[in-house]
C-alpha cells in the first residue's frame, strides 16, 4: 500500500470523533486505509455496502430501535458506498442523537444527498474528507525523488490509481474496467446515466477538448445531447470526482471570456483510455494537454490533502489571450502558463498583467513543476 499523508488525519478522526464521512473516487483506497486503520485498534468493527440490496433493505426504515439493532454493540460501523441509502440523512441524525455510542465511518465514491447544513457542520468540524489517486508528492515519497521523476512520463499516461501504479503491465485494461464502472454504474440514490453511450461519446469530446474552452452547445452536438443533459452530466461527473471544472475568471474587463468552462480530468489514465491513447510522448501531439491536465488535477489533490481553501479558474479572451490555470486564495491571486518543453520561453498576456496589475504569474514546464506541486 502506497503511504498516504492523510492516513494520519483519517485515523485520528476515527479515534475522536462519533462520525466520519471519506469520500473520493472508487478504487483509490478508501476501503483498504479504513480496514488498515480499524485493524490496528483490536476492536472488531462491522460492515455494510450501500449498494447491496440487503443493506439498502435494512436501512429502509431508521429509528433509535433499529439503529441498535443494526449495530449492536460493535465500536465501530463501516458503510461503504453510503450514497446508495435513501435514508443516510436519518442514519447520521440518529447517531448524532446519542441512540448508539460507536464511530460510524461513511464511505461514498459520489457526493451523498444529505442536508446541506449538516454538510457545512461536517466540512466545518474536518469531519469530511477527500481521499484521491495518489499525488506526486505521495508517490515521490514511497519510491522516492529519483524513481518518480524517471516514471514521469509513465504517470502522464497511465495516471495515478493504485492498481495502475502497482501493475502497470495491465495499465489499460484495469482502466476500461474503471471507465465501465462510471458509466453504466448508478452514481447516487437519485442522479443516474440513462444515456451510456452518449455518455461516454461526450467524455471522448471533452477528453479531446482537454484544457480548452468549451461550449456546453457544441459538446452536445458533438455527443448527441441537448444543453442541459452535457451540464447535468459534467455536474454529476464532477461529483463523482471523475471531472474537474474550471470557470472563467472575469472581471468584466474587454474581450474578457464569462460563462465558459474548461474541463480537466481528475485522473490522467483515465483521459487517456476514453481516447484510446496510450503512445508515449515521442509521439503524441497532445503532450501540452495532457502535462496542463496532469499539473492541475496533482496540485488540486495537494491542496485537498493540506486542507487548503483555494478557488479554481481559467482566464481567455475572445482575442485568445490565456492563462491555463488560476488560484484564488485569500485574495491572493496566482496565475499560471503551462508548457512540456524545457526551453520554451512562455510570453504572459499584457491585457491579464493590466487587467490585474495585484496579480503573479508563473510559468510550469519541466524545470519549475516540482515547487508548483508541493507550494504551500
Amino acid at each position: 500500500m502506497i503511504p498516504r499523508v492523510q492516513y494520519k488525519t483519517i485515523k485520528d478522526k476515527i479515534g475522536s470523533n462519533r462520525l466520519l464521512l471519506l469520500s473520493g473516487p472508487r478504487e483509490v483506497g478508501k476501503r483498504t486505509i479504513v480496514h488498515e486503520i480499524l485493524t490496528a485498534t483490536g476492536f472488531k468493527f462491522l460492515e455494510f455496502h450501500g449498494q447491496k440490496k440487503l443493506t439498502k433493505k435494512l436501512f429502509e426504515k431508521i429509528d433509535e430501535n433499529t439503529l441498535k439493532t443494526l449495530f449492536g454493540d460493535y465500536r465501530f460501523v463501516v458503510i461503504h458506498e453510503a450514497q446508495y441509502l435513501d435514508q443516510l440523512q436519518s442514519v447520521i441524525e440518529e447517531l448524532l442523537s446519542d441512540h448508539w455510542k460507536g464511530t460510524l465511518i461513511l464511505t461514498c465514491s459520489y457526493e451523498p444527498v444529505i442536508d446541506e447544513v449538516l454538510r457545512e457542520v461536517l466540512q466545518l468540524q474536518g469531519l469530511e474528507l477527500q481521499l484521491m489517486p495518489p499525488s506526486f508528492y505521495e508517490l515521490a515519497q514511497h519510491n522516492g525523488l529519483p524513481v518518480e521523476e524517471s516514471l514521469l512520463e509513465q504517470r502522464l499516461i497511465y495516471g495515478n490509481y493504485p492498481s495502475v501504479v502497482s501493475d502497470l503491465t495491465n495499465a489499460e485494461s484495469k482502466l476500461k474496467e474503471l471507465v465501465d464502472q462510471v458509466i453504466f454504474t448508478n452514481l447516487g440514490v437519485t442522479d443516474r446515466i440513462n444515456k451510456g453511450d452518449k455518455l461516454m461519446r461526450m467524455l471522448q469530446v471533452l477528453a479531446f477538448e482537454v484544457g480548452n474552452a468549451i461550449s456546453y452547445n457544441d459538446v452536445g452536438e458533438r455527443s448527441g445531447l441537448d444543453n442541459e443533459t452535457v451540464e447535468r452530466y459534467i455536474d454529476l461527473l464532477e461529483k463523482s470526482f471523475v471531472l474537474i471544472k474550471l470557470p472563467s475568471y472575469f472581471n468584466n474587463h474587454r474581450y474578457e471570456l464569462k460563462k465558459s468552462h474548461t474541463i480537466y480530468f481528475v485522473d490522467n489514465g483515465i483521459r487517456n483510455v476514453l481516447i484510446n491513447n496510450f503512445n508515449p510522448m515521442t509521439l503524441r501531439n497532445d503532450w501540452d494537454q495532457i502535462w496542463r491536465n496532469w499539473l492541475i488535477s496533482e496540485r488540486i489533490k495537494w491542496n485537498k490533502i493540506n486542507n487548503k481553501e483555494v478557488e479554481y479558474y481559467f482566464w481567455k479572451t475572445h482575442t485568445k489571450q490565456i492563462m491555463d490555470y488560476i488560484e484564488v486564495e485569500n485574495g491572493s491571486v496566482s496565475a499560471y502558463k503551462t508548457s512540456w518543453e524545457k526551453r520554451k520561453k512562455m510570453k504572459f498576456p499584457a491585457s491579464f498583467a493590466e487587467a490585474y496589475p495585484f496579480s503573479k504569474s508563473f510559468a510550469l514546464n519541466r524545470s519549475t513543476y516540482w515547487g508548483f506541486l508541493t507550494k504551500k
